[in-house]
């Protein structure tokens, strides 16, 4: 008899959603996470009468996408309270001008480039097989359509909050899954209590179904035998033994430092050496005396050829404009902010090895920007919290990346990792294998995918 008939590592949207998935179906399942907090990527710290997260989100398709979806299978469809991003909907900034998207970018563009990006719009609709897209580049697809600057700089920004990645290396296989899904569903939107209430229900699932979740422990190592997986040593030296452990750790961290490289082939080796993680991203977490805004989101850009901006960044320049994602998490839930306060999130791309020389710079200029964004903002401040990519590396692994392993021309569709590492009872969820999505919906994706993997085969063990 072993402990448990699953052990998950890691407490992200991937490792608590699989947890959820398998409880429900009767598995014993133990979830441990090396922090004294659950969530990864979607946690969050509380300070002064704010609920903050720690990262910078909105959600896809909500109760239409895959985060809902682990909800509905273990009968919790309602756990989850969305708002959408309606009412105002998503604003744009450029040239100091708020603007809709797409119905004045008209005014932007001529006639005939705006007919094009319609087009574009209506073609994504309609593509029912996008794998042959997914060896192709975004900015090469567009390129179809349009050349003009002020477009490609635009999706340019679409592409970095999708997958925090550069347009010219994004698959538009998974750039158009994506696009296709939200104009289906136009359903954006964010959690009232924080994202944080996504992993919440989720671990509320896998206690409702006799799971166990074990926080502040680390596991050291994972126990292989044989090619097979006996279960997880404890940095306090406790073995807790399962035939099927799920990582949510990363593929890297597990393969080399949680497994050990010595029980993986040469050529299954090279292919994770190769892997290329996404960008990471600097965040600002803004308290206000009072509402300055009543949107509930905002996306500025630049006019700037958009390839040759980011290689400019990657190469470790600071541009004079800073491209920002801005959600307002008190516009979508009062509660997260004290009465009569606000909460602004901000963030944007930045490239890890370059960050700490250029760290003042980065957020000087991020915040110039908010100031002319937001012209109440420094009279109204209470204060500002700064998140880097030391911080990310510190609370959820990865290299600091936002995503997980990037959904480029490489390694999107077919070319993704799989979740089934070539150890017997060894799997991996989360944004590193498996699945398709926006962020959290991909983790979330992994999680249903692996979820049915693992009941399959035990299907197969027991028949």
């Amino acid at each position: 008899m072993t402990d448990y008939d699953v052990i998950i590592i890691g407490s992200g949207i991937g490792g608590t959603g699989v947890g959820a998935l398998l409880a429900s179906k009767g598995f014993k399942t133990l979830l441990i996470e090396k922090n004294e907090f659950i969530g990864g990527r979607c946690s969050c710290y509380e300070k002064e009468g704010f609920k903050i997260d720690i990262g910078v989100h909105l959600f896809a398709r909500t109760s239409k996408g895959p985060l809902t979806t682990i909800l509905k299978s273990i009968g919790m469809g309602d756990a989850i309270d969305w708002v959408l991003v309606r009412k105002p909907g998503p604003k744009w900034y450029y040239q100091e001008k708020l603007w809709s998207f797409p119905r004045e970018l008209q005014t932007l563009v001529p006639e005939s480039d705006y007919s094009n990006i319609m087009k574009l719009l209506r073609d994504v609709i309609r593509i029912k097989d996008t794998r042959e897209l997914d060896t192709v580049s975004f900015k090469s697809w567009l390129s179809n359509y349009s050349n003009n600057t002020l477009i490609h700089s635009f999706f340019s920004t679409v592409s970095s909050l999708y997958f925090v990645e550069p347009y010219y290396n994004v698959s538009a296989g998974e750039f158009v899954r994506c696009l296709s899904s939200l104009t289906k569903h136009l359903s954006v939107g964010y959690p009232r209590g924080g994202c944080l209430s996504i992993p919440l229900a989720y671990v509320q699932g896998i206690r409702k179904f006799k799971g166990e979740v074990k926080t502040g422990l680390l596991v050291k190592k994972i126990v292989i035998e044989d090619e097979t997986v006996q279960g997880v040593e404890l940095d306090n030296g406790d073995f807790i033994s399962s035939k099927i452990i799920i990582s949510n750790a990363g593929i890297r961290e597990t393969v080399n430092n949680l497994v050990g490289r010595n029980y993986f082939d040469k050529n299954y080796l090279e292919k994770i050496d190769k892997l290329k993680y996404s960008l990471s991203a600097l965040c600002f977490k803004i308290a206000l005396k009072k509402p300055i805004t009543h949107y509930k989101m905002i996306c500025a850009f630049s006019s700037e050829d958009p390839e040759k901006r980011v290689k400019s960044i990657l190469d470790g320049k600071v541009p004079d404009e800073v491209d920002l994602f801005i959600p307002v998490p008190s516009n979508f839930d009062p509660n997260l902010a004290p009465k009569g306060k606000q909460l602004i999130i901000a963030g944007t791309f930045v490239p890890r090895e370059y960050f700490e020389i250029n760290r003042s710079r980065w957020i000087n200029t991020s915040m110039k920007r908010l100031q002319k964004i937001f012209p109440e903002l420094s009279e109204n401040l209470l204060w500002i919290d700064v998140t880097t990519p030391k911080d990310i590396e510190l609370i959820a692994g990865k290299e600091a990346s936002v995503i997980g392993i990037s959904q480029t021309t490489e390694q999107a569709g077919i070319n993704r990792p799989s979740s089934i590492l070539p150890i017997e009872g060894l799997y991996l969820v989360g944004g590193d294998a498996g699945g398709w999505g926006i962020g959290t919906e991909l983790a979330a994706q992994s999680a249903i995918d692996c979820a049915e993997i693992i009941q399959s085969k035990a299907k197969k063990i027991t028949a």
